[in-house]
């Protein structure tokens, strides 16, 4: 027997539009498999993916086309009965070589085909949809091709689902071994459930179905970690990043001077920005979203705080910090400008001398140090305000995606989660050696990694992980 004939093989069927091809993206983690749309019979041939453990094939998941005539079609299998002993199988077996088999029922034909040789039939169901009598009838064909039968409510998670009328359904049919997946609200817990389901019906292919379920559970844990740790190279390197202001000498006048200053600005806001939706793009690739998945390059949010630019006003409100609040600690220490405090330029705090020991929070000799300083020349760093932006914006989209299925073809659905004053803090405390060290910051450039910058990342990368998953 071939290694082929051997593999764990799954027939995905169902009726047309059921979700059969976003299951099979969802659970390979592929958002380009076959071709999802609201339009009938999209899936016309058959197609397989098989799902790897430890780099081994481990199941072969055959996606069908959606049977579309399955009353009509149980009254012809009907009628091909010559023996009252004619079991379901042979009947099918009937059908499959009969003319009708390769005209008019043609689709239902590729799906009983994969059915029959199966080891176990996944059937995919829309728990939006009332039970009909073509339900019905599909799962009586389906029975009757002689293979253990898991029916799978897909889309659970919608408001206008009908799973206890389902599952009653089911029941009343003798299918008591079920299982719900959602393949566009993703849950680990549910995907590990489909599984052990699947081993109860396939008890001959345990090993190969365990090895699938542990390979999932490291993936998950690899993602989460890795996107942890994408997060907090952003914040290292963003707490890190100067932007040197060139010293003006005397004889440059207030207007040349202030336009140096708004340069600078620009400038760290530019690249800043570009570091940002770099991260973003490397947290994608974490969860296995790659920039050709539909929406995914990033970031057709356009509500929220991932849907608004980085230093704008409206960043500062939906993370939580005030107009004139939360980033006066960074600001204070002479060196560092908020460059998204309230949207106030450089250009503006040079202009206005209250500003620096009113708004900024400073003691009056830190405003004269920080006046002349702006004045002469000197460091631009993105202050706490603007890491605690970041910080909040990756953390929303790294939670999106841990429940994100791959068959979503909708923009990213971001939920926000206020974060507590603990957690910032202690973020904002870790990042503080990072800003002596301008050497570490990978904002637009490359270098050598230090010992330093990689401890402090990684413990940082621990205390971003616990936001993640909680």
């Amino acid at each position: 027997m071939s290694e082929k004939e051997d593999i764990f093989q799954i027939a995905v069927v169902g009726h047309t539009n059921a979700g059969k091809t976003s299951l099979m993206r969802t659970l390979s983690r592929d958002a380009g498999f076959g071709e999802v749309s609201p339009s009938p019979a999209t899936t016309r041939e058959v197609t397989s993916i098989a799902l790897l453990a430890d780099g081994i094939p481990r199941a072969d998941f055959r996606d069908t086309p959606g049977l579309e005539d399955s009353i009509g079609l149980l009254e012809l299998v009907d009628r091909l009965r010559t023996d009252r002993r004619d079991d379901g199988p042979s009947l099918i077996e009937r059908f499959l070589g009969s003319l009708e088999a390769a005209d008019r029922y043609s689709q239902e034909a590729k799906a009983l085909r994969q059915a029959r040789i199966a080891d176990l039939v996944l059937y995919v169901i829309d728990a939006r949809d009332r039970v009909l009598p073509r339900h019905l009838d599909e799962l009586e064909l389906l029975t009757r091709c002689g293979r253990p039968v898991l029916p799978v409510m897909n889309f659970v998670s919608d408001d206008t689902n009908r799973n206890e009328e389902w599952r009653d359904a089911l029941a009343r049919l003798g299918l008591h071994a079920t299982a719900s997946f959602d393949t566009v609200i993703f849950d680990a817990d549910d995907e590990r459930r489909l599984f052990e389901s699947m081993r109860v019906l396939a008890d001959d292919h345990a090993e190969a179905i365990d090895a699938l379920i542990e390979d999932r559970k490291r993936r998950r844990r690899r993602s989460i970690d890795r996107a942890a740790n994408a997060i907090a190279e952003l914040l290292v390197d963003s707490a890190a990043y100067v932007v040197v202001v060139a010293p003006s000498d005397e004889a440059k006048d207030d207007d040349e001077i202030r336009y140096q200053q708004l340069e600078a600005e620009d400038s760290l806001q530019a690249a800043l920005r570009k570091h940002e939706r770099f991260a973003h793009r490397t947290i994608l690739a974490d969860f296995e979203f790659t920039d050709e998945d539909p929406e995914a390059a990033l970031l057709e949010c356009t509500e929220g705080r991932l849907g608004i630019d980085l230093f704008s006003k409206e960043a500062l409100k939906y993370s939580g910090v005030g107009a004139t609040a939360g980033a006066a600690g960074g600001a204070a220490t002479g060196a560092v400008i908020d460059l998204a405090l309230g949207g106030m330029s450089l250009g503006a705090a040079a202009g206005i001398g209250a500003i620096v020991g009113g708004l900024l929070g400073s003691t009056a000799g830190q405003g004269r140090r920080l006046y002349r300083r702006l004045r002469g020349g000197d460091e631009l760093r993105a202050g706490d305000g603007t890491l605690q932006v970041l910080l909040a914006r990756s953390l929303d989209l790294a939670r999106a995606l841990c429940s994100r299925g791959h068959a979503d073809t909708r923009s990213i659905a971001i939920h926000e989660v206020v974060l507590k004053d603990d957690f910032l803090k202690t973020v904002l405390e870790t990042l503080r050696s990072a800003r002596s060290h301008p050497s570490w910051s990978r904002v637009d450039r490359v270098g050598p990694d230090s010992q330093g910058r990689t401890a402090l990342i990684k413990r940082l990368a621990r205390t971003i992980r616990s936001r993640i998953v909680d």
